[in-house]
């Protein structure tokens, strides 16, 4: 269990743990088994590199990598000397990276050279094509005034960016530094750590601000529901830059001393011979890779038993889904959650013992003490009785600060009682477990009457040709508006418009049919694996010229 103290910062609990496990792996990444007491020398050199970079407690240091070590050490580098950290998807292009590095007020930034099909240096030398000819160090971007260095990671230099190894070795001298060690004594719990960008469902990204008690305290909520040791192995899938990746994987493993198995990009077979070999203890993943698990050809040769505590999210699942899952892997503790990044990455989870219908059917109840969570009318702002939907809303130390420099968008996320309004439709029960029923937003009107898509997307995955599904409404000259279903089939599966229509009107409301059907081989995702409806709406309605209509 975390041990922690008042006043600590996550700087401060990771000093105590690899004082105290010196010894235990702390990641194993490839063939390399690092242990803590390496794994803090290179922490400690690149804050030190950091601050003889003169890089300052506030500055924003912004990570662009893959699950790689050098991703740890930066990133803990930045937490030691109070440089709040802005983590970027390796799926960035230039366009989310331009937007993000200027949102943020990025001063540093870490990057690798590429990751699966994406160039990154043409990418950065676009953005700042003064790298080309500024001394490496001293960045004068005409697009970002306040980004002074770029630390690539690579075997090759490249004008005007620092190398990682040798910043890393100018600060070997970190036991001498009484910069470092004034550095990290001027961090306070509620400093900021970290300001991940929400994923643009619905439009631009906002900069979530989180400080250390608040990743402290969640931490510590997974450390009492997983019942963590320093004896921990946790296979982490999800990006670092993913609260997810972060939350229950890279930081959750540091807090306790133990073991991080990260994995650059998700593959089945390495999954599992990572969950055998290394004896993983718990696993955070999306309904499909777990799927892609069981369906893999290297399942019946490999034992999953290891798995103790293990989170199903990010789709809804049936409770045969997870009945299979529990029987066939034998984990003895299947979680399902929600949370959002502007509540620290997670509200609600499922409690141990709970049986897979609970864990299938709903997201939990309320995980902390000292916060709360219930269920509004969002028209008239009153709770509904239980079991009646409404909008989720919280409050409490699990919610954000703010949004960065975005003082209309955090306004409006609060009413005038402190409640922040997360967007996310609802179903409380008798017990406080909640069920997700949609997004205020997704809501669409048709005949004047409330339609909900993610109730009709549940409705079309008891189709058994249908795979997955987005519904959303579309303009509609009689209606106002009328949904539209994008769906996936099954592998091998042929279905008409017509079939997908015919099944609907025999159980649904007519107001709830949808009068499109689109079929596709994928969705565009946000980085987080959401899908991205508005994309799907321009299309449609781009395509069948909804909006001209008379």
């Amino acid at each position: 269990m975390l041990q922690t103290k008042k006043g600590d910062t996550l700087g401060t609990i990771l000093d105590r743990v690899t004082a105290k496990y010196p010894k235990n792996e702390a990641m194993i990444h490839g063939s390399a088994r690092i242990t803590y007491d390496t794994y803090m020398d290179k922490v400690n050199s690149i804050a030190n590199a950091l601050l003889k970079l003169s890089v300052k407690k506030d500055d924003k240091v912004s990570i662009w990598m893959s699950n790689k070590p050098e991703w740890v050490y930066a990133h803990f580098a930045a937490v030691k000397i109070g440089a709040p950290v802005i983590p970027l998807s390796t799926r960035y292009k230039t366009h989310e990276l331009e937007y993000i590095l200027k949102k943020s007020d990025t001063t540093t930034l870490f990057m690798m050279e590429r990751f699966l099909k994406l160039d990154y240096i043409p990418m950065i030398y676009e953005l700042c094509p003064e790298l080309k000819t500024c001394k490496p160090g001293d960045l004068r971007s005409e697009r970002f005034p306040l980004l002074k260095r770029i630390i690539i990671l690579s075997e090759k230099s490249y004008d005007g960016m620092l190398d990682y190894y040798k910043v890393l070795e100018s600060g070997k001298d970190y036991l001498n530094s009484a910069a470092l060690k004034k550095a990290q004594q001027a961090i306070k719990p509620e400093d900021v750590y970290i300001i991940p960008f929400t994923s643009g469902t619905t439009g631009f990204p906002k900069g979530v601000v989180t400080t250390h008690s608040q990743y402290i305290g969640v931490i510590e909520g997974f450390s009492e529901r997983f019942q963590m040791t320093d004896k921990d192995r946790i296979l982490v899938v999800s990006p670092f830059n993913n609260n997810m990746g972060n939350m229950t994987g890279l930081t959750l493993g540091a807090l306790h001393g133990a073991c991080i198995l990260p994995m650059e990009s998700f593959d089945p077979g390495e999954a599992l011979r990572l969950i055998d070999e290394e004896k993983a203890t718990n696993f955070t993943g999306a309904p499909t890779m777990y799927i892609m698990m069981l369906d893999h050809p290297d399942f019946p040769k490999r034992n999953t038993k290891s798995i103790k505590s293990a989170i199903i999210g990010g789709a809804d699942v049936s409770p045969d889904l997870v009945k299979t899952i529990i029987e066939k892997m034998g984990i003895k503790d299947m979680i399902a959650g929600y949370g959002m990044t502007e509540n620290t990455g997670i509200s609600t989870c499922t409690r141990r013992g709970d049986p897979p219908e609970l864990v299938a059917n709903t997201a939990g109840k309320l995980m902390f003490k000292g916060c709360d969570l219930r269920i509004f009318d969002p028209d008239t702002d009153k709770e509904v009785p239980r079991g009646t939907q409404g909008e989720i809303r919280t409050k409490g130390w699990f919610v954000m600060k703010e949004y960065y420099k975005m003082p209309e968008e955090t306004a409006k996320a609060f009413d005038k009682s402190g409640w922040f309004h997360t967007g996310d439709l609802g179903v409380m029960d008798e017990k406080g477990y909640i069920k997700i029923t949609g997004r205020l937003k997704d809501m669409y009107i048709s005949g004047g009457v409330n339609a909900y898509p993610a109730e009709i997307e549940s409705f079309l995955y008891t189709h058994p040709k249908v795979a997955m599904v987005a519904v959303f409404g579309v303009p509609d000259r009689r209606m106002g508006e009328v949904g539209a279903a994008f769906i996936k089939l099954k592998d091998g599966q042929t279905a008409t418009e017509e079939e997908i229509i015919a099944f609907s009107k025999e159980r649904l409301a007519n107001y709830k049919v949808p009068k499109y059907i689109k079929f596709v081989k994928d969705f565009p995702m946000t980085l987080t694996g959401k899908v991205q409806k508005f994309v799907l709406k321009e299309q449609i309605v781009k395509e069948l010229a909804l909006d001209k209509q008379q």
